[in-house]
């Protein structure tokens, strides 16, 4: 009697344990910066056009949005597994605004074939950098662009 009071002790323990289970959630940047969520598992991790939304329980009614640009690894982590999701060819623009410089953030380590284009198409500036060297972008005057690099389209803003 008292053995089996303590295995229905221990699976109502394990049952309580899983049912507040929580998945740790890291967000790695592109600038080094890591933060860490706890999500129940009424909580949400889902996308929006350009951002993660991370709902860590159902109590929560405004999520934190993260823009998707940004984000270098995300990493799921529980008592039982441990996932990585890195985007393969990741690339986001920073400063951005910008108005000297821009660098083009990129986890993969290979040149990165880039032109320049206005709203209306035309382009006014290309060339081939590495990830993190300066471009140097003061010759462009204000408003909006279109960053092409290596067949990926991402906008920037000229301030």
């Amino acid at each position: 009697m008292i053995k089996m009071t303590k295995t229905i002790g221990g699976l109502l323990l394990l049952l309580t344990a899983y049912t507040h289970a929580q998945t740790a959630v890291t967000v790695t940047y592109y600038d080094g910066n890591v933060q860490n969520f706890n999500v129940a598992t009424s909580g949400k991790l889902y996308f929006d056009a350009a951002n993660v939304l991370i709902k860590t329980d159902a109590a929560v009614v405004t999520p934190t949005t993260l823009p998707v640009a940004l984000i270098r690894k995300i990493t799921f982590g529980s008592n039982l597994a441990h996932e990585t999701f890195e985007a393969a060819n990741s690339l986001a623009l920073y400063p951005n605004p910008g108005a000297q410089e821009v660098r083009i953030s990129s986890i993969v380590e290979q040149p990165l074939k880039t032109q320049i284009y206005t709203l209306t198409g035309q382009l006014v500036m290309q060339g081939e950098y590495q990830p993190n060297q300066s471009i140097d972008v003061s010759g462009l005057t204000s408003g909006l662009y279109f960053f092409k690099i290596n067949g990926v389209t991402l906008k920037f803003s000229k301030k």
